[in-house]
């Protein structure tokens, strides 16, 4: 009897002393506004809007430390519709983000599904050069003008340490949507990037590639390079972007059956040129946050007759932020945009948007 009960409290020594050694976090986000918008040819609507500011999300992640420096961490994260309840992305139950690694002094490896380099999205992405990149709607931030990467399965990471500020970056999907087929049939996704970040400067360079490996209309692979800065004046942030995009499909998958664009995101698909020009200073007692970004390219492949080759697209967005506390804020914002030539088609990239809502975080 006594053996047992030395035996049980070695145990619950043991046990105590590894859940003592690792951490599990339950957090999440809420987010919901009111949108009053209006698109091209369409009436003026009024919606209760989801995840404008962050997207609505619950997730849990944890690490432990196992010696020497090193720890072994995981993070999963599904996202929701707070005004539904529903998941965003049916049949995943993590669709935002799932992960598994390692990290240490030589840097951070993880498995999974987690967003590309330039997807604004998880905890990879390094996309800069814009106030609020992607949040709110499209008319207004940078969906409207760049191609940016989206997030992927079957996924593989690896940071290296920083180096002065400096820091590399490279991500591979073995499919972006399923790895069952001869890899040569799977689509894939490479990724590599460089960041500074040092005082008041900021910069991110990415190169990245899409390949349509195994699919019906193959087309050449989509190569994207991304290049962003910011510099903190003190009394007000500048930020600016450039994207150059190769036989890329068009802003925000607008080349869809929808808009009669589907054929110009087939085969050599486009190639074009955005920009991104912003800036953000604290007033008011918040911050101000003001967003513009354009686009001009040419379409390189077989079209219809009739069918315009060239596009642009334009769109500017203002954004105003109220703390209340660390983890709970008011906003506004609001976009107009408009596109030319082939775009004139796409009617979500022309016309206008308002948004007031709130966001916390727990």
């Amino acid at each position: 009897m006594k053996l047992s009960l030395i035996a049980a409290g070695m145990l619950a020594a043991v046990s105590g002393t590894a859940l003592a050694a690792s951490n599990v976090t339950l957090y999440g986000v809420l987010d919901a506004g009111v949108t009053v918008s209006k698109q091209h040819g369409g009436s003026t609507l009024v919606n209760m809007s989801n995840g404008n500011w962050l997207g609505n999300r619950w997730g849990i992640k944890g690490e432990e430390e196992l010696g020497g420096g090193n720890n072994v961490f995981f993070k999963l994260e599904q996202g929701f519709e707070l005004s539904s309840g529903k998941e965003a992305s049916e049949g995943k139950a993590f669709n935002r983000e799932a992960a598994l690694g390692l990290n240490g002094s030589w840097g951070t490896f993880a498995m999974g599904r987690f967003g590309g380099l330039s997807s604004d999205s998880g905890s990879y992405s390094i996309l800069g050069g814009a106030p609020y990149t992607t949040s709110f709607s499209t008319i207004g931030n940078m969906y409207s003008a760049f191609y940016l990467t989206d997030r992927y399965d079957n996924s593989v990471v690896y940071q290296t340490p920083e180096f002065s500020g400096v820091q590399g970056h490279l991500m591979y999907s073995n499919g972006r949507a399923g790895d069952t087929n001869k890899w040569s049939y799977n689509s894939h996704y490479y990724g590599l990037g460089l960041t500074y970040n040092k005082g008041p400067l900021s910069v991110d360079a990415i190169y990245e590639v899409l390949d349509y490996d195994g699919e019906a209309n193959k087309g050449k692979a989509t190569q994207l390079i991304n290049l962003g800065a910011s510099y903190d004046f003190g009394a007000f942030k500048l930020y600016g972007a450039y994207e150059y995009a190769m036989h890329a499909p068009l802003q925000d998958g607008v080349g869809s059956e929808d808009y009669g664009l589907s054929n110009y995101d087939l085969g050599k698909r486009n190639n074009y040129h955005a920009f991104a020009v912003s800036a953000s200073t604290e007033a008011l007692g918040g911050e101000i946050m003001l967003q513009s970004q354009f686009a001009f390219g040419k379409n390189k492949g077989e079209l219809d007759v009739g069918q315009e080759k060239k596009f642009n697209t334009w769109s500017v967005g203002a954004a105003y932020f109220y703390h209340f506390s660390k983890r709970t804020l008011m906003y506004t914002q609001a976009g107009i945009g408009s596109a030319g030539k082939a775009l004139k088609a796409a009617d979500q990239l022309r016309g206008w948007n308002a948004t007031i809502g709130m966001t916390h975080e727990f």
